[in-house]
Parts: C-alpha cells; sequence; structure tokens
C-alpha cells in the first residue's frame, strides 16, 4: 500500500451503553444541546439478537439490543447509544479502567455549560480548574463529571491555545446554527489582490481559486483560527451603472482574534508553503490590505454563499459590489454612519439583496453588498435612496469607488 493514499479520515462515533435512550437523550439535549440523527435500531422493532449479532458485536449469548440511536453534539463526531437487554452489565467505567473511559466536549462557555450538564442530571466531581502543562494557557480550562447513569464526561476548553505554538489539535468548530458569542471580537483581513504581471487574469483566477485556496487550507493553524475564507472575482460584463476599481480579485479572511490572524500568518507552513506560492501568481507591492474589527448590520459573517463553478452562467452566480469610502476629516466618521444606517434601511427592504455588511479601518469605510444577480444589483443601484446616499457624501467630499465581483466561496 503507498504511504500517500490517504484511506483513513478520522474517529466517525463512539459507543455508549446507557440504561434508558429516552432518558440518556434528555439528558444531552438539556447539558449540551445535542440533536437526534435517527434510530439505528427503533426501540418498537423487534430486537438485534441471535449468534449473528452476538459474534457481530461481541456480546454474551442471550443478550439483545432492544435501541439504538445516533445524536450529535456541534458540528463533531456523531454518538451511538445502545440499550442492551438480557445481559449482565457492570458499571461505567473510572479512569483508572483499561478501555475507553471517558467522553470529552469542548464549549465555549465553561461556567455556563457547567450550570446546564447539573441542571440536566449530571454531577461535576469538581469546580472547573485550570489545565496542566503544555495546556496550561490563559482562559483554558476543564472539569469531570458524571452522566445520571455514570459515563465519565470531561468539559473542556483552551482558546489560549498550547504553550508551544508550533503544535495543534484538532478542535471541534464552532456551531454553524447558532450565532457566535464572539463575533463582534473576530478580525477580518480583506485582500485586494493585483495579478503578477507575468500571468494573464485567467491564469490567476484559476491558481488562486484550484491550487492557492485549496493550500491555505491546509495550513494547521488555519483549522483553529480561521473562521471563514471567501474568494471574489470580477464579473466579465461591465456596467455604466458604477465605476469599478481594476483588481483582478479579492481574498476575505475572518480569524476569531488578532492573536489568531498571527498565529496562522507566522506559522511555517505558511511561510514555506503558502506565502512562496503567492509569488507565483501576486503582485505583493501592488495588492491592498486591510485588517479590522467588522460590524455586522445584516448577517453579513455567517450567511452561507455556495461554491460557483468557473463553468457556470452569470445568472447563476451570486453578485457582491465592494464600496470603498475614503474620508480624513474626524467627524465625516459620524456623518457617514448616519448616512449607512438610512441605506441600511432601505437595503433591507430589498428582495434581492443576501447580504450587507460594513468594515472600517485606516479612514476608511468598506461595504459589502451581496445580490442574487446583476439585475438585483442594478435595481438597487437605481433606487432614489442610493442617489441620495451618493449625493451625501458628495457633500462631504467623500468619494466611493466600486467593484463588482462574483462571489467564490
Amino acid at each position: 500500500m503507498k504511504k500517500d493514499k490517504k484511506i483513513i479520515r478520522g474517529i466517525d462515533h463512539v459507543g455508549i451503553t446507557v440504561p434508558d435512550i429516552e432518558a440518556a437523550t434528555e439528558f444531552f439535549e438539556k447539558a449540551f444541546h445535542a440533536q437526534i440523527l435517527y434510530d439505528v435500531q427503533p426501540k418498537n422493532q423487534e430486537p438485534m439478537m441471535g449468534s449473528e449479532v452476538e459474534n457481530q458485536l461481541g456480546l454474551p449469548e442471550g443478550s439483545k439490543v432492544v435501541h439504538m440511536r445516533l445524536i450529535q453534539i456541534g458540528e463533531s463526531i456523531t454518538m451511538e447509544l445502545f440499550k442492551i437487554e438480557n445481559a449482565s452489565q457492570d458499571n461505567a467505567a473510572s479512569l483508572n479502567d483499561f478501555g475507553l473511559q471517558h467522553l470529552a466536549i469542548y464549549v465555549d462557555d465553561m461556567e455556563e455549560t457547567a450550570k446546564l450538564f447539573t441542571a440536566a442530571g449530571g454531577k461535576l466531581l469538581s469546580e472547573p480548574h485550570s489545565l496542566a502543562n503544555m495546556e496550561n494557557q490563559p482562559g483554558n480550562a476543564g472539569v469531570y463529571g458524571k452522566a445520571p447513569w455514570g459515563t465519565l464526561i470531561e468539559l473542556i476548553t483552551y482558546p489560549g491555545g498550547l504553550k508551544d505554538k508550533s503544535i495543534t489539535r484538532w478542535t471541534p468548530p464552532p456551531q454553524g446554527n447558532i450565532k457566535r458569542s464572539y463575533a463582534q471580537k473576530m478580525v477580518k483581513m480583506t485582500m485586494f489582490l493585483k495579478r503578477n504581471p507575468e500571468i494573464s487574469h485567467d491564469e490567476f483566477v484559476k491558481h488562486h481559486i484550484r491550487k492557492h485556496g485549496p493550500l491555505f487550507q491546509k495550513i494547521p493553524e488555519a483549522q483553529r483560527h480561521v473562521i471563514r475564507y471567501i474568494q471574489t472575482h470580477p464579473i466579465e460584463k461591465k456596467t455604466d451603472v458604477l465605476e469599478t476599481n481594476s483588481y483582478d480579485g479579492t481574498a476575505e479572511l475572518w480569524f476569531d482574534s488578532l492573536d489568531g490572524l498571527e498565529t496562522v500568518l507566522t506559522s511555517d507552513f505558511y511561510k514555506n508553503r503558502v506565502f512562496p506560492d503567492e509569488k507565483t501568481f501576486l503582485d505583493h507591492e501592488n495588492t491592498l490590505i486591510t485588517i479590522g474589527y467588522q460590524d455586522v448590520i445584516i448577517g453579513g459573517d455567517f450567511e452561507t454563499i455556495e461554491h460557483t463553478s468557473l463553468d457556470k452562467s452569470e445568472e447563476q452566480s451570486k453578485i457582491t459590489a465592494i464600496t470603498t469610502l475614503e474620508y480624513s476629516a474626524k467627524n465625516s466618521e459620524k456623518k457617514i454612519l448616519e448616512a449607512l444606517k438610512q441605506l441600511k434601511s432601505h437595503v433591507l427592504m430589498e428582495e434581492g439583496c443576501l447580504s450587507f455588511s460594513l468594515s472600517q479601518v485606516d479612514n476608511k469605510f468598506i461595504i459589502y453588498e451581496t445580490f442574487k444577480s446583476r439585475k438585483d444589483l442594478e435595481t438597487h443601484t437605481s433606487r432614489s435612496y442610493a442617489k441620495t446616499f451618493k449625493e451625501k457624501l458628495n457633500t462631504m467630499n467623500i468619494s466611493s469607488k466600486v467593484q463588482i465581483l462574483n462571489s467564490i466561496n
């Protein structure tokens, strides 16, 4: 077998035998917001039993599997709950026992989760405490507890990472269906990209999407610190409605913190693999990079933008208008924000608008507006409120530059 043949993916699920699956499900729902996926063995069906089942599952003679259910906590591996009858059963394992002996669940709020755990019927063995040795970093904590039937469960959080920054470990991602409590702390890096003049625009786009994007995803530190990564590239059809810039595309990256951004961009993989690749297709000197905290106005952080194939027609693509407003006078900032609030209230009424978000950095406001189609964007820009907004900017001597792009996730 070739060593580079990737046939192993990772742990798919863990199995836990419980005295009552309905009660166990209720505990996991209350303590960790677990969701039922499906029943492998519904309780109203004939039990799984017999010599074949006993051989397949390693069960003692006469055992009956009367109920099996798959549940999931967050965006992580699943748990398979078993209820088995007509067999002798030991108490749940302790740390000193051989074999699998505890389940660890990553949490973002240790205090709140500990309350949910005990309210659901679990029992903590101690107060939450700091982690040890390599894991002993600010903000990191853990605590062991027992489920009502005795299974040992650890609550753990390590936002501070490890002491040795060169080591990474897989961490369950934040739940996509729950608004992240740290959203306002995220740092966004926007890169307005200029291609290496030695390659064509089409070569640039293909390299950016097909090679550089997948290469960036392989950065181990990115798995922990990058919340979102989007590439955009100009549409071919020009418009007289808006003045556009001549960038070859953008890259937008959301990091969990400024430290997270620095960890990714100073990692060995980035310096040795990703950055050298950038030199092959980017003109670094003429590429503009902005870093700042994003002010989300209409779900701009977490809306889903589907992958758009290079071969799809323009009508099937989502259209993003990136408007850059530059100001110098300090009193302009407040006036621009007031105008933006009025603009936002109108854009919310547009059926074709998918998202409207705003970033502010270095005397610039950058507005991101995504629409279902070019027609929806042009309808928006022809509205009286859009013209009024532009007039207000003119009175403040604020110039606006717009680039229209196809959205590629």
